[in-house]
């Protein structure tokens, strides 16, 4: 079974004998003339013969790195010229590289190696593409941008009023208490909200979003000012509260470094999940103030630092 590069190994100094990861690779292009080995020469009746062959492979370019005990430069084949026999010669052969051996017509094909191990770099991208991963499977779980597109409709697009995006929201909050709550047939909307067991305050706006949904459904009624304030503090901290609930359980607070990878700083990793979450909900949700109203908080909520 072939390896797939880059290898997700340590370098052996073939010098000092220390195993290492690599710091970072370079990549080097070089040029080497190419020697040809002779064979014998041999004369007779004024004639003479010699067996002449080129290289069966050339080098062109080089991944280069070193080891951090003794220096000692590492190169690896980054782009390999295999001589190849020239199906359909072509009559201006030496302008195409082509050259004649025993009876044929050859030329160097370059193929292109991958750097053969994995760098510094490469492990600190696996790891926060994981992270990234993962988060990104837990929020799509929700759908927020079923959630959110009612609110930005209102709140940007103005195509749909606050009478609407009160009814459109509390559809989505009966649609996810009857998700969550056992037996919910069987149950009135304030018994299912007190299932749910959400934060004292949260329940509270949920609470008062329902009797003022039930308000203007049975009369003629425009919200108020201070109403439509309330309606959005309920959305945004009900999605504050989904957000959370899902982040939780990846316990980004506590995650692992192994010891052969200690050169990966928390703090690195800390910042790009802020940076992942900034833009996957601020893009979807479009809360006014999102970073500090919103984001901060949640990252101090879930226990990760950044400095």
């Amino acid at each position: 079974m072939q390896n797939n590069f880059p290898l997700k190994e340590k370098i052996n100094c073939p010098i000092c004998n220390s195993k290492f990861i690599p710091d970072s690779f370079h990549l080097e292009k070089t040029h080497y003339d190419i020697l040809e080995s002779e064979g014998a020469l041999l004369e007779f009746q004024n004639k003479k013969d010699k067996l002449i062959i080129r290289p069966y492979s050339v080098p062109r370019g080089t991944w280069i790195t070193y080891c951090p005990e003794c220096a000692y430069l590492i190169k690896f084949a980054a782009e390999i010229g295999k001589k190849e026999i020239v199906e359909e010669p072509h009559r201006l052969k030496q302008l195409r590289g082509e050259f004649e051996e025993f009876g044929k017509e050859y030329k160097y094909n370059y193929y292109k190696h991958e750097k053969p191990y994995m760098d510094k770099a490469d492990y600190f991208l696996e790891k926060v593409d994981d992270i990234k991963r993962r988060i990104k499977g837990a929020l799509d779980e929700v759908n927020f941008d079923h959630w959110a597109t009612p609110y930005r409709q209102w709140k940007q697009a103005k195509n749909v009023d606050s009478f609407k995006f009160l009814i459109l929201f509390f559809t989505d909050l009966e649609e996810f208490c009857n998700s969550q709550v056992e037996d919910f047939k069987n149950k009135e909307m304030p018994e299912k909200i007190k299932a749910l067991n959400l934060p004292t305050e949260l329940e509270v706006l949920v609470e008062s979003i329902r009797e003022l949904r039930n308000k203007i459904a049975h009369e003629v009624y425009e919200l108020k000012e201070d109403e439509e304030e309330l309606v959005e503090k309920t959305f945004i901290d009900f999605m504050y509260y989904l957000v959370k609930k899902q982040l939780k359980p990846l316990r980004l607070n506590a995650i692992e470094i192994e010891p052969d990878y200690d050169f990966i700083e928390i703090e690195k990793i800390n910042y790009e999940i802020l940076h992942f979450l900034h833009l996957y909900l601020e893009t979807i949700l479009q809360i006014r103030d999102f970073k500090i109203s919103f984001l901060i908080p949640l990252l101090n909520d879930l226990g990760i630092s950044i400095k």
